[in-house]
């Protein structure tokens, strides 16, 4: 028995000197190399000193080092692009000076436990990036992905009643600055595939919204011709804006102000001079036979009991618009504002030729009958306002008002509400002494 535990405490003797020997032997050579199987990024750089590890990495591109592709993940798309090329740059004296510190910490027998628990010693890259050449990757990036939202349209076929709706298409958008942000923080911990977020834009007009209530049941119509001081220019912007307008759709609630709709008269979008009323006279304007566009849309609203917000009437009164139902409009001046006040989707078409202008409203019927008194007209006199009639008007070439009375029915044929329509003119404008300051074009 004396024996064996002689033997046994020679052996453990043994052992301990063999341990001792070893963690001094390793102790002493790790010193100042690091430790077997130790590499920064892919670089092994096992029991050599700071400044040899320093040397050996130095000469690895970023490519080798650390990885040969960066990959940007956009929905479905993916991008790849070599590491210098999305401006990624090693540090190469702070990385040897991390790793070294990593494995020369001052609990020897707490890295040594590590180093044999793992087997492998990896210490990261410290990676440097051009924020320059990064955004300007992630802004191609989403100069690519990025679209304008589309509302969904419908297409009316007046003749047949068919219809067709094209589906809307959402808009897509991406953050470069969150995109850049993101991208440096994950590099930090050796991500090499990076996920772009794409943010949407949804349209105001869908699909489903024109398919659950299309607007294809006429609700009103109204038609204006044209009179004898039309010119082809004028003709020609009533039918240029007419085919603006023609197929615009209002979702509930919607305002729309037809002088935004029409937008700056300028030459380079299309416009002509025509007549317009200023200060009192007609003068070739661009633009001219915008309030053409305003009365007819104005009727065909009113027709079908489209809320009319703002409205004012012509400082003369042409007999090719009806008496005391007229709209002016020019940008920046006078406006026509409506909304659509119905609970359902609306559409607006239009037709102008030649010699007439139409415009139609269609949405979801609800059997209402709009009907228009005949004008009232009162003549002003010394005395003030009093009742008369057009001739009168005519004769006296005197400022005069009218009053016209708009009454709603519902489907029973009970009257839901009424408004007057009032309207001011200073002179009969188809009178040869409505002045003129040059002749137009024509």
């Amino acid at each position: 028995m004396k024996k064996l535990f002689r033997i046994l405490g020679i052996s453990a003797a043994t052992s301990f000197i063999v341990a001792a020997g070893f963690l001094f032997f390793d102790f002493s050579q790790n010193q100042d190399r690091f430790p077997p199987r130790t590499y920064v990024g892919q670089i092994n750089v096992s029991g050599l000193k700071r400044a040899e590890a320093l040397a050996k990495i130095s000469s690895y591109s970023v490519s080798d080092a650390f990885t040969p592709i960066i990959t940007f993940e956009v929905e479905n798309l993916y991008y790849r692009l070599s590491p210098e090329a999305v401006g990624i740059r090693i540090n190469y004296d702070e990385s040897i000076n991390q790793a070294f510190d990593k494995t020369h910490n001052s609990n020897y027998l707490k890295e040594l436990k590590n180093r044999l628990t793992t087997g492998l010693v990896h210490c990261p890259l410290i990676l440097n990036v051009d924020e320059t050449v990064l955004t300007g990757i992630v802004a191609a990036i989403a100069q690519q992905v990025r679209s304008t939202s589309r509302d969904a349209t419908i297409t009316l076929y007046e003749r047949s009643g068919g219809y067709h709706v094209e589906q809307e298409e959402l808009g897509r958008e991406i953050n470069v600055e969150s995109a850049v942000n993101t991208f440096k923080e994950k590099i930090k911990n050796g991500a090499t595939t990076f996920q772009i977020i794409v943010t949407y834009e949804k349209p105001k007009i869908t699909e489903k919204d024109l398919r659950t209530s299309p607007p294809i049941n006429l609700l009103a119509s109204y038609t204006t011709y044209y009179g004898k001081h039309d010119s082809p220019n004028r003709i020609h912007n009533i039918r240029l804006i007419a085919s603006w307008l023609d197929g615009m759709v209002l979702m509930p609630n919607d305002k729309v102000s037809l002088a935004d709709s029409i937008g700056d008269f300028t030459p380079e979008r299309g416009f002509k001079e025509a007549y317009v009323i200023y200060n009192g006279a007609l003068v070739p304007q661009l633009g001219g036979g915008t309030c053409q566009i305003g009365t007819t849309l104005y009727n065909a609203l009113a027709a079908a009991d489209i809320k009319i917000n703002a409205r004012q009437n012509h400082s003369f009164y042409f007999n090719i618009y009806p008496l005391g139902r007229d709209a002016t409009v020019y940008p920046g001046q006078k406006d026509l504002v409506f909304q659509n006040d119905t609970g359902y989707p609306i559409m607006i078409k239009t037709t102008a030729t030649n010699r007439r202008l139409s415009f139609r409203i269609y949405g979801t019927p609800s059997g209402k009958k709009i009907v228009f008194s005949y004008p009232s007209v009162y003549i002003l006199t010394e005395s003030g306002y009093r009742p008369a009639t057009v001739r009168q008007v005519l004769a006296a070439d005197a400022p005069f008002r009218t009053t016209v009375v708009r009454t709603v029915y519902n489907k029973e044929g009970i009257k839901i509400k009424s408004e007057i329509i009032r309207s001011y003119y200073k002179l009969y404008g188809e009178k040869s002494n409505v002045p003129i300051i040059r002749p137009e074009s024509r």
